[in-house]
């Protein structure tokens, strides 16, 4: 290894296009079961490798964790207990996916990390190896070692990966409100479940075969009744982006993660980039328009 080496790398944002929370289990955990799909919203990443300085964190901002706690510093430190390396590092992160939105930001900094610091320091892990140091950091990560469409099971470790028929369009909406993943767990947990199976399998079909209109009426997540009442706010968030996406002729729309972004689905890249500009405009909340992406199209 050189005296310096540099990576430049992309963090995909996650839509969480079915979400069913179940049990805790024995760990603590919930059960879950959820089909994630990567999209085109990114963080930016650029490691430097070098003798000695030991992990240095370097961000331009949002509402980031002490660096002893980012997920970011915690896998560089994993890399180096497992396979014993030495050497030092400085991480430069450019947040353009908002935290505590449900976006899987964090995680996905996490997945970039392993696998970036992996082939900078030599390593030679495989998938299913990168996918068990990701469990030990988070739930979300082993997801983004891979990204594209997959479901995940478990406490979300669990990743199958999913074939898409095709590009996906999809409007994001950000308020600017946070959610604690923690506390969303919570109140969903003294919530009385709403009656009726909820299905997969219109999801699961609806992205196969790569249509929006089949995936969009099956969008589901438990967390969406417990985001708007953790956070009154979002009451109204939503009733303002129902009206914008149904007027903007959305496939349907729902809530990723424990949220608080909410996004929508299209037909095209035109309707989505209307969509988002329309949601701009009239609901007064931060949009964009994204594209789904698959395996080794994210770099």
């Amino acid at each position: 290894m050189g005296t310096e080496r540099r990576k430049k790398t992309l963090a995909p944002a996650k839509l969480n296009l079915f979400l069913k929370v179940g049990g805790i289990r024995d760990d603590g955990y919930h059960e879950v079961v959820t089909i994630m799909q990567t999209v085109d919203l990114y963080d930016e990443l650029v490691f430097t490798v070098a003798r000695s300085g030991g992990i240095e964190l370097i961000s331009d901002g949002g509402d980031l964790p002490p660096a002893e706690d980012n997920l970011v510093v915690r896998a560089a430190r994993l890399l180096q207990r497992r396979f014993n390396v030495t050497g030092a590092v400085r991480i430069g992160l450019k947040k353009n996916i908002p935290t505590g939105a449900g976006l899987g930001g964090g995680s996905s900094d996490a997945a970039a990390a392993l696998k970036a610091l992996s082939s900078l320091w030599g390593l030679a892990p495989g998938v299913e190896q990168l996918e068990g140091l990701a469990a030990e950091l988070g739930s979300d990560v082993p997801f983004f070692i891979r990204g594209g469409a997959a479901l995940c099971r478990g406490r979300g470790e669990v990743v199958s990966p999913l074939d898409a028929g095709s590009a996906l369009h999809f409007v994001i909406a950000m308020p600017p409100v946070g959610i604690s993943t923690t506390e969303a767990y919570a109140v969903l947990d003294s919530l009385t479940k709403e009656p009726g199976d909820v299905s997969i399998e219109g999801v699961a079909d609806g992205l196969g075969r790569g249509d929006p209109d089949v995936l969009g009426s099956a969008l589901f997540n438990d967390f969406r009744r417990a985001a708007c009442v953790l956070n009154p706010q979002l009451v109204e968030v939503e009733r303002k982006l129902e009206r914008a996406f149904s007027e903007t002729g959305s496939c349907g729309f729902g809530l990723s993660g424990s949220g608080s972004a909410w996004f929508a689905l299209y037909r095209s890249r035109g309707a989505a980039v209307r969509g988002a500009g329309h949601i701009r405009e009239s609901a007064g909340i931060a949009a964009c328009a994204v594209r789904s992406v698959v395996p080794g199209r994210e770099n």
